[in-house]
């Protein structure tokens, strides 16, 4: 399926949820998150954007700000951001996303372990050196405790340490 075939499907999906079970319906904003990304993929970034924005403040609205599918929705939008060359707020975002996920699942949770090593890596990016190697410190403790040492999220996490750190 081309990118433009995805993009239409993902509208008609949207506009079918939306008709069988309002706007504000889980499946009408699981349907905006995914052309949203679709979007993305296509490299309109504007567009995706916009639909990604609305819909992240629309499951905030609707859902609440610790929900699965908003959480998803702000996770899309900072990579979004990240592709968009918005690093400020690409870290800003994660580290929202990061403070919700704690919140909704835990800080020792794999899915917060995950965003929380995105986030050294975007304040890598930034050259927030000290502030990268730190959360990830912190980090690779929790993921050692938490997912042990050879969880995929553990040897990321000490991958991207070693790289902050100079060593790779």
């Amino acid at each position: 399926m081309s990118e433009i075939e995805s993009i239409q499907a993902r509208r008609t999906a949207v506009s079918l949820a939306s008709s069988r079970s309002g706007p504000d319906h889980r499946e009408t904003l699981k349907a905006r998150n995914l052309l949203g990304f679709a979007l993305h993929r296509a490299r309109r970034l504007e567009e995706a954007e916009r639909e990604l924005r609305t819909t992240k403040d629309d499951c905030a609205r609707a859902l609440g700000p610790a929900d699965t599918e908003t959480l998803f929705s702000q996770s899309l939008l900072a990579y979004l951001l990240l592709d968009s060359g918005n690093l400020p707020e690409a870290v800003n975002q994660q580290r929202m996303l990061v403070e919700a996920s704690a919140a909704a699942l835990g800080e020792r949770d794999p899915v917060t372990l995950g965003r929380r090593v995105n986030h050294g890596v975007l304040l890598y990016h930034l050259g927030q050196r000290e502030a990268a190697e730190q959360e990830q410190r912190a980090t690779l403790a929790l993921c050692g405790e938490a997912l042990g040492e050879r969880h995929p999220i553990t040897t990321s996490c000490h991958s991207s340490l070693e790289t902050i750190r100079g060593n790779s």
